[in-house]
């Protein structure tokens, strides 16, 4: 049986989450993916193992308290996101990660330990909507998609790829990982990233 796909889900994902939700949203891209991790599904037919660390958790919890979210709703957020992890397909726990992040040459050290808790957990993908914050000189980018959205205009989307020892990684923005899902691409990194090369010649 094929091992669930570990996913990667960077803080941002759980902010626009929640932020969607209150603002009555419904079935945007950072919604889709949080409840897909949530059921432990990945599109049709794989399940998906949560990947996240306590690091990012303090992260999360400190920018909700700066958006005036009540401690209660955030200590209640925050831990159903632990849940997900342990319940998932693995019954990991978040990662404490102590050390690796100086293997990233990255100008925020925050950024660098969300790299190395990918790293640390063997994630197969890593999703942040702060592509830029995660192109650094040991990255292969590719260019995936042109948007032009109300709130950003005219763009440019890319996807990432790491292959740092035994590791490989993908990270990718999520309006790219919704439309690799609805056309139903492998998820393992280097077959995801052959798929992409191909499909921009």
């Amino acid at each position: 049986m094929d091992r669930s796909v570990r996913v990667l889900l960077d803080v941002n994902i759980f902010v626009a989450n929640i932020m969607a939700y209150d603002r009555g949203h419904t079935g945007t891209a950072t919604q889709s993916l949080v409840s897909m991790v949530s059921a432990q599904t990945w599109g049709m037919t794989r399940k998906s193992q949560l990947i996240i660390s306590f690091e990012m958790i303090d992260t999360l919890e400190a920018v909700l308290r700066r958006m005036h979210f009540s401690e209660d709703r955030i200590k209640a957020y925050s831990g159903s996101i632990i849940d997900i992890m342990r319940s998932g397909p693995e019954q990991l726990d978040p990662y404490l990660i102590l050390g690796g992040e100086e293997r990233f040459a990255m100008p925020d050290i925050e950024d660098a330990g969300v790299l190395a808790t990918a790293f640390a957990a063997d994630a197969d993908l890593l999703v942040t909507d702060n592509l830029s914050d995660f192109t650094t000189k040991d990255s292969v980018v590719i260019n995936t998609q042109r948007l032009n959205t109300k709130a950003s205009g005219p763009r440019i989307l890319q996807a990432l790829r790491y292959q740092v020892g035994g590791g490989d990684l993908v990270v990718a923005h999520p309006f790219d990982v919704m439309q690799w899902l609805r056309l139903g691409y492998d998820f393992k990194p280097d077959a995801l990233w052959q798929i992409l090369k191909d499909s921009t010649r």
